[in-house]
């Protein structure tokens, strides 16, 4: 098995000139599907039934069978907002964390690329966890206690 952080390098320097390689190296560092930090990895661009924008920095994506995950970008996509079309390039049928989003623009005779953005991880959440991110006022959010001051020493 290679190295995780060499697979990346060479998926990222050959996806970008081209090369085949990048499939072969994809397959064997991705396939683990292993979670990280609270999140997967990749989810299977197949059973992808839907997807909803929450904001410029939260995509909901409805998976064949009722799951649900959500992708937390790492940084703000300013130009991904309810309602916005995106599209994904994927050449292993997976959607991954080190992929990236192209915000597609409607220009009357077809659509446009915009800003691309990159992915986070995906995390299964419920479907209640979904009413409290979009912020349906029927669902009771716990509140936060306020923080205790610390002394300085």
């Amino acid at each position: 098995m290679l190295d995780r952080r060499f697979g990346i390098a060479t998926l990222t320097c050959c996806f970008l000139i081209g090369s085949p390689v990048a499939i072969v190296v994809a397959d064997e560092v991705l396939e683990e599907d292993t979670l990280e930090e609270g999140g997967e990895k990749c989810i299977d661009t197949r059973r992808i039934q839907r997807t909803d924008i929450i904001d410029n920095q939260n995509i909901l994506f409805y998976m064949r069978g009722g799951q649900i995950y959500r992708n937390h970008l790492p940084h703000r996509c300013s130009s991904l907002r309810r309602g916005t079309t995106f599209s994904y390039r994927s050449t292993i049928s997976r959607l991954c964390d080190i992929d990236i989003i192209t915000i597609l623009y409607n220009q009357g005779s077809g659509l446009s690329r915009g800003a691309s953005c990159g992915l986070g991880k995906f995390h299964p959440i419920t479907e209640d966890e979904v009413q409290a991110l979009k912020g349906d006022p029927e669902i009771e959010q716990e509140p936060v206690p306020p923080a205790e001051p610390e002394e300085i020493e």
